[in-house]
């Protein structure tokens, strides 16, 4: 706490009318005085350098250099406001009243520190509605606690703005129409942390949000335009939204779900279209994961209802509708073009533009060419991302009446047939390779299981999930003989259509390394190492010692050496610990890197979002004394 070493009588004179007697004057005093260091607390920050200096001339030191983190005792008090002696041991009215000036600063300076102790990071758990239409402004509700002082939106493209109102549980958003349409990972941000990344989605068509009650068909909301996405929440158990949609006869409407894939909602999406009767005339819920998508062509003119409701994503003993507020949800409504995928469904890196044909519901022109410049294909109401692979990538249409493929190639097909697809491969014995078949990773409803058979048409090997989170295949072959093999896809559960598309990868096993983090977003402790685990997933034979450095971290902040060793523990997990100050840094983004012993880059640490893209940057918040907020 604090010290002086000024004596003290108890001789009673004016002065000390206020300090020691009249003890309903000092009350009220006091009373007042309080009351204004309230309303000024939030310049403490700014005297706070002044106050120590004038306390340490005066004679009262603080034992720790720093903020006193608790508040006045009545001994601190009482050595304040004590009178003091002058240097011939008579009574020193003049530092008495030095020392209640001193008291003042000290009820601001200790009393209130915890004005100085870091403030509350945002606790923004989403937005409502998650996501707009581009070139518009509208307002957003936000749900959780946008935490102390100035709070800030974080974008994978600068060009949202966000303007948090005066209520601050609301602001307002603004998308300019140069945005890329997509999903858009932001984050909040102030002095003290950072919300983890949260999906924001960025349309090409009119947007409402859903009103209640519109539980019944009498009910429900209306779609004023030919498409139009409707952001709602199945807010409570029972919940059941209705929207109205008018067609003409011969017109395809497409009705798709976008809520637990994307936007993380712990619900499992059930559609249905049904007539004015309340008839099914088509259901889906399961489609892209558990997010439903269904497609009706009008036998005549007249109003059809799309509705949805829901079960808990992680199935309980519930058997009734399921709903919360957490229950958040995207729902498009089109009779306009909508591309599902394309083929080939990856593009090769080598190629300067790829060659498309595009599959979904009323296309005018099927096919596309997309530069390599370009991320996403953009036709129709919801893009379609298409990413890179370092194979060559061809449609199964391109292959011989044999279809026969060779190593090193990425093969883009569609099971429309229950019995699968067949593919032969010409192979030498002992010479590896590996097979991928990716289709839930692209929100395809097929659930692949791969086989490798002989020439007599015995399976040899037999893949199904890659792990628990992941229905996509992956096997490693080693070929027994020289000769042709078969290579066989198909559904597990053998359901196959035009929509079950998937991606078959053939290619040399080559030694990796993925390493996973769990988190983005971290505050550096004042007083410990800020700790980071990592986990370890060494694929294909690769037995290297790691080194990890961590990229862009300013001076004063440093990480401690860690190594992964080839065996034991280490080889699974490690754990990066970050330490020190900067004057300067209030926020920066980060990487984690791993290397081999001799310096050759082995891989970044990622964080797999929601719609199974991932990010190699995090965010680090390094509190200051400075940007202290003041509490009562």
């Amino acid at each position: 706490m604090w010290s002086s070493t000024a004596g003290w009588n108890k001789r009673s004179s004016v002065p000390d009318q206020l300090l020691h007697g009249a003890p309903g004057l000092r009350s009220a005093c006091f009373s007042l005085l309080l009351r204004v260091i309230v309303q000024c607390r939030t310049i403490v920050p700014i005297v706070h350098e002044h106050l120590r200096r004038l306390y340490s001339a005066a004679g009262f030191i603080p034992v720790e250099a720093g903020v006193c983190t608790t508040g006045l005792s009545v001994s601190d008090v009482r050595r304040v406001v004590q009178r003091p002696l002058n240097h011939r041991g008579k009574p020193d009215g003049g530092r008495t009243f030095v020392n209640f000036v001193l008291l003042i600063g000290l009820a601001v300076f200790a009393g209130s520190s915890p004005i100085l102790t870091a403030g509350e990071p945002p606790q923004i758990e989403r937005l409502q509605p998650p996501g707009g239409q581009k070139g518009t402004s509208f307002d957003v509700k936000l749900v959780g606690k946008p935490g102390d002082g100035d709070v800030q939106l974080m974008s994978s493209t600068s060009s949202i703005q966000f303007a948090l109102k005066e209520s601050r549980d609301s602001a307002t958003v603004t998308i300019p129409p140069e945005t890329a349409a997509g999903v858009h990972w932001i984050r909040f941000v102030n002095d003290f942390g950072a919300t983890e990344l949260m999906p924001f989605v960025v349309g090409l068509i009119p947007e409402m949000t859903e009103t209640e009650p519109n539980n019944r068909l009498t009910e429900a909301n209306v779609s004023a335009s030919p498409s139009m996405t409707a952001n709602g929440v199945l807010e409570k158990s029972g919940d059941v939204d209705c929207y109205a949609v008018t067609l003409k006869a011969g017109q395809t409407l497409v009705a798709s779900l976008q809520a637990n894939r994307v936007l993380n909602s712990p619900m499992d999406g059930v559609l249905q279209l049904v007539n004015n009767r309340g008839t099914v005339l088509a259901q889906n819920d399961d489609d892209s994961g558990i997010d439903p998508l269904l497609s009706f062509t009008a036998p005549s003119d007249g109003t059809w209802y799309v509705r949805t409701f829901a079960f808990p994503a992680s199935p309980d003993s519930s058997i009734r509708f399921s709903g919360a507020p957490t229950y958040v949800y995207r729902l498009t409504l089109t009779t306009e073009a909508l591309a599902d995928y394309c083929l080939p469904r990856v593009r090769s890196r080598a190629d300067s533009e790829t060659s498309l044909t595009l599959h979904g519901w009323n296309l005018a022109n099927p096919s596309a060419t997309l530069p390599a410049a370009f991320p996403r294909l953009g036709i129709g109401v919801m893009p379609i991302d298409v990413p890179f692979v370092d194979l060559r990538s061809i449609a199964e249409s391109q292959l011989d009446a044999d279809r026969v493929v060779a190593v090193a190639a990425a093969v883009s097909g569609v099971v429309e047939a229950r019995d699968g697809d067949t593919f032969a491969i010409d192979a030498t014995k002992d010479k590896a390779f590996s097979l991928t078949v990716r289709a839930h990773e692209f929100a395809s409803p097929l659930d692949p299981i791969v086989r490798i058979k002989d020439a007599t048409g015995k399976v040899i090997q037999e893949a199904d999930d890659i792990n628990g989170g992941n229905p996509d295949s992956s096997v490693r072959f080693n070929p027994p003989a020289d000769g042709r093999f078969t290579i066989h896809v198909s559904d597990r559960f053998r359901h196959f259509g035009d929509r079950y598309f998937y991606v078959l990868q053939i290619e040399e096993p080559r030694p990796s390394v993925r390493i996973e983090t769990a988190k983005t977003a971290f505050v550096l402790p004042t007083d410990k190492p800020l700790e980071i685990p990592l986990t370890i997933t060494r694929n294909d034979g690769f037995a290297e010692p790691l080194d990890f450095k961590v990229e862009g971290l300013p001076e004063g902040i440093t990480a401690e050496p860690v190594r992964s060793e080839k065996d034991g523990e280490s080889s699974k997990a490690v754990t990066i610990r970050i330490a020190g100050t900067s004057p300067t840094a209030k926020r920066l983004e980060f990487s984690i890197k791993a290397v081999t012993v001799d310096g050759t880059p082995a891989a970044s640490v990622v964080y797999r979002l929601a719609d199974h893209s991932e990010t190699t940057m995090m965010l680090l918040t390094v509190p200051s004394i400075a940007s202290a907020v003041a509490k009562p």
